[in-house]
């Protein structure tokens, strides 16, 4: 990936999506190494396009003639969720393509008690969206969080369970730090190589903004993170926007399970909604592979020393991650940085 060449993208997405969100649908990077990246946009460009465009340096191809914008790509999708929980499916994943017309993808485990056919399925829905949604039935489980006992390093009464992510404040200036909403219990952090650190729950939020949750200890939590093992210490100096996340972009994850730095994975969707245990999770990031265990749950996707996201397990057998970005939305709280 090159990393200017996503910068540059994403800065014009980002805008574009504050100052004309009717016109904002997404970005895309090129697959090709110094290919030329792309920027969606519903219907005209106009010349406030032509402009950010202009403004950024880079060659970007316009995109024109799209049907829908990003809001409504992701209001189409949320309510093909809804009409899925209407009718029964506890285990399915939601996301759009706005590659390809703003195809909504539905992923469903395979159940005999429910409809079983993909056609089936698309007949049951709004006649509004049928054109719209592709299905597929899968035979294993959709949504798989990854929390687990070893290994990790926040815990509940001195068993592991899952990694801390970022360092967070409140309005308040109160300040704590994340881990996965599905983590339950954890009242304590391992801070190597001193020892076990009480944490007290703050808030969480399983729904419409992630999986996330924050807790706060006896110290003021700095703006750092764990990039790799131990040895390597970060300081966080920016928050990737939501908007300025493109398909293709090349995302890091740490989790102290696994306990290695994986980049190797590329973002194939930036709006996913998936199924945890019953709960519907949505607007999640994710990614084009799996490079993670079970405990990683909670840990940070980043870039160099830029916060993109919490990690919440396997979504269709794919890494997805909830939005750092969406943390206020989700708990009133945002990523510290330097």
């Amino acid at each position: 990936m090159d990393y200017n060449t996503a910068e540059a993208v994403g800065a014009a997405a980002e805008q574009l999506a504050k100052s004309h969100p009717d016109l904002f649908v997404g970005s895309v990077l090129s697959e090709q190494p110094g290919g030329t990246p792309s920027l969606y946009i519903k219907g005209m460009a106009t010349s406030a396009v032509y402009n950010l465009v202009a403004e950024s340096k880079i060659n970007i191809s316009i995109v024109q003639h799209q049907p829908f914008s990003f809001l409504e790509l992701e209001s189409r999708a949320n309510q093909v969720q809804s009409n899925l929980k209407e009718l029964g499916f506890q285990d399915f994943a939601t996301s759009f393509d706005f590659r390809n017309a703003g195809r909504i993808d539905v992923l469903i485990a395979e159940d005999t008690g429910k409809l079983s056919s993909p056609r089936q399925v698309v007949s049951a829905l709004p006649k509004s969206l049928r054109n719209s949604v592709n299905v597929v039935i899968s035979q294993g489980p959709i949504g798989v969080s990854e929390l687990a006992f070893g290994g990790m390093r926040v815990l509940d009464d001195n068993t592991f369970e899952c990694t801390s992510g970022w360092s967070v404040e409140n309005s308040s200036g109160l300040t704590g730090v994340t881990t996965a909403g599905h983590c339950d219990g954890i009242n304590q952090i391992d801070h190597p190589p001193y020892a076990y650190h009480p944490l007290v729950h703050r808030t969480q939020h399983r729904g419409a903004w992630g999986d996330i949750e924050w807790k706060t200890s006896t110290y003021t939590e700095p703006a750092q993170f764990y990039a790799y093992q131990n040895n390597n210490i970060r300081n966080v100096t920016a928050l990737e926007a939501r908007a300025n996340i493109s398909i293709g972009e090349s995302i890091c994850m740490f989790g102290r399970s696994s306990n290695k730095r994986d980049c190797s994975l590329d973002v194939s969707a930036t709006s996913v909604s998936c199924t945890f245990n019953g709960i519907s999770t949505q607007r999640l990031v994710r990614m084009d592979g799996d490079v993670t265990i079970g405990g990683d749950s909670g840990g940070g996707w980043s870039f160099n020393y830029k916060a993109y996201g919490s990690h919440v397990g396997d979504c269709g057998g794919l890494n997805v991650f909830s939005v750092a970005d969406l943390f206020d939305e989700a708990l009133g709280v945002t990523v510290r940085v330097q």
